[in-house]
């Protein structure tokens, strides 16, 4: 899948995709009158739904993971029978309501062969010639007639917008898979010191002790990944990345505040669990409906991580 559909928790089917297609299209073309199509009572004609500026779309999801060459030659079949579809359904889409048709979009989550450009030129080529050659018999289609493929990525603002206010079920996944072995390279080395001092002071050990080593390796690893899904997440769905930055950037003032004027030590661990747990239920409180528990857990580690690595979050080792 592309990049902001690997955020997307479970699999994506067809029905799936053309939910969140028409969610889209619906928040898209607001101001086109965007009308939907419902598959019963005689189809939907080839199409999902129209604008009233001549804009239609169709979608496919491919039933399984396929290769590059697989994946391409159905996008290809798809495309070709529905432009088809669309080019023999006229009478049906003028009786729906449908202008004349000036964009054909393609919607697809990703594709991963630019062979799927070129047929896509091909088709609008031969739908333009049977315009041209028989215009009263595809007087539904525009002199202007275009194919656009559309992928995932063209959505992002709408699926954020989606998701950010609960439109639908669909939920974020930002879980990683974290290496069983930290490469300490990747972490610059006054952020490992700052980590192992705080984990130290927490965990009140000497700091050869290989428990404090352990757990310090995986606080490295979070604080690398927490920097990657931050990253992630303020390039495919900004406004979640500015909600949880807010909270983020004001529960650490917070944090600071309550470890700098802690003075027993021998309460570190403590209070080290505690704020773990208030900002768990923090982030549940405000993120619960668009994010997997999961991704919850993984933000609570990863942004405490960096508080670790930074000095917001400060333990008294004497």
């Amino acid at each position: 899948m592309s990049s902001i559909m690997t955020f997307i928790e479970g699999y994506m089917n067809g029905d799936a995709w053309e939910e969140l297609c028409v969610s889209c299209y619906r928040l898209k073309y607001q101001t086109q009158n965007y009308t939907a199509i419902p598959a019963v009572h005689g189809g939907d004609a080839g199409i999902e739904g129209f604008t009233c500026n001549g804009i239609v779309h169709q979608c496919y999801c491919p039933e399984r993971e396929y290769d590059d060459k697989e994946l391409y030659e159905h996008q290809r079949d798809k495309l070709t029978a529905d432009i088809e579809k669309l080019m023999n359904n006229g009478e049906r889409l003028k009786k729906l309501g449908v202008p004349p048709i000036v964009e054909w979009h393609f919607n697809i989550p990703e594709y991963r062969d630019s062979r799927i450009l070129a047929h896509a030129q091909i088709k609008q080529k031969e739908v333009l010639a049977a315009k041209k050659k028989s215009p009263s018999l595809f007087d539904h289609i525009s002199d202007d007639f275009k194919i656009y493929v559309k992928i995932a990525e063209d959505f992002t603002p709408e699926i954020s917008r989606i998701i950010r206010t609960n439109l639908t079920d669909m939920k974020l996944n930002l879980a990683i898979q974290h290496q069983d072995i930290t490469d300490w390279s990747k972490c610059d080395s006054q952020k490992v010191a700052n980590i192992r001092r705080k984990v130290g002071a927490v965990m009140r050990v000497s700091d050869d002790n290989p428990d404090l080593n352990e757990v310090v390796g995986i606080y490295i690893d979070l604080y690398i990944s927490g920097i990657e899904i931050m990253n992630n997440l303020q390039l495919h769905f900004p406004e979640i990345y500015e909600e949880l930055y807010q909270l983020e950037q004001s529960y650490k003032r917070e944090v600071s505040l309550k470890t700098r004027m802690h003075t027993n030590r021998q309460l570190n661990q403590n209070l080290f669990n505690d704020i773990l747990n208030e900002f768990q239920l923090k982030l549940e409180k405000d993120f619960s409906p668009m994010l997997t528990q999961a991704s919850i857990v993984e933000l609570k580690q990863d942004l405490v991580a960096s508080w670790l690595a930074d000095c917001s979050m400060e333990f008294r080792s004497e």
